[in-house]
């Protein structure tokens, strides 16, 4: 697995203006900055699969895809808990359980492939 750190920090940036977004989008006060922390870390941790990450044993097609899928995810589901302003737990659980879905399928692709 090879790094690439320009498109990385590229990664941070975007994560940064997208949390942003979410957080000027968020109707709701109470949990504003947990969405816009949990937008910018779940943005990021798919942009760096997407963006930075590559292989050499032929699985980065895979890694890629799966981190546009879990992008579009995140991102749906970062504005649908702004907008609707929902309660913390749920938030919560629901994006951990995402997080780690998508960490444990990109881990599988590339011990699949070594």
């Amino acid at each position: 697995m090879k790094i690439n750190f320009i498109t990385l920090i590229i990664s941070i940036a975007i994560a940064g203006l997208i949390a942003f977004g979410v957080y000027a989008a968020n109707n709701d006060e109470t949990y504003r900055i947990l969405i816009t922390i949990g937008a910018g870390i779940t943005v990021f941790i798919t942009l760096g699969g997407l963006l930075a990450v590559s292989s050499p044993n032929g699985s980065t097609l895979n890694i890629k895809v799966v981190s546009v899928l879990f992008l579009i995810a995140f991102t749906l589901e970062h504005i649908i808990f702004s907008l609707a302003g929902v309660a913390m737990t749920p938030y919560i659980i629901i994006t951990g359980i995402l997080l780690l879905v998508y960490i444990l399928i990109c881990y599988s692709i590339f011990r699949a492939l070594k």
